[in-house]
């Protein structure tokens, strides 16, 4: 489905706990109905193919303090900054960074665990509002009078 801005919509499935600690992964529950606003699809979404888009289990976490776990979640593997994700309190998030942390084990790097730091779409773009305000033109001649 195709948003207003050209973006593509897609659910993602809900995972048991049982196939993530089959995997070897923690035992960690996803959380059903997230949907993920981004510019591009995960490969396999819309060329005809009968693969599912790959998921990966992230656990998010809001920034704004003071800093709370929204718990893990199910979301595609192409997951970048700038992303709007829908949670299942129905509540909009934008991706603010993916951190993605790896141990050592006999001798190579694999990886631990992926973490995204959201903000609340309302706040998101507040502080866009109040960036382009600092960096305005009349940022600038205020700071020029003040200097002088």
């Amino acid at each position: 489905m195709v948003g207003a801005l050209g973006s593509v919509q897609w659910t993602a499935p809900a995972r048991s706990l049982r196939a993530g600690i089959a995997r070897g992964g923690r035992a960690l529950r996803a959380r059903e109905g997230v949907r993920v606003v981004a510019a591009r699809p995960p490969k396999g979404e819309n060329d005809g193919s009968d693969n599912k888009p790959k998921k990966m289990l992230y656990e998010v976490k809001v920034v704004t303090p003071p800093e709370r776990s929204l718990g893990p979640h199910m979301l595609p593997k192409n997951t970048h900054c700038g992303d709007t994700i829908e949670l299942k309190n129905n509540k909009y998030y934008v991706v603010d960074r993916v951190c993605t942390h790896y141990r050592l084990e006999y001798g190579k790097y694999r990886r631990d665990h992926t973490g995204l730091y959201v903000q609340e779409a309302s706040r998101y773009i507040l502080n866009k509002h109040l960036d382009a305000l600092l960096d305005g033109p009349d940022a600038t001649k205020a700071r020029e009078e003040g200097t002088e």
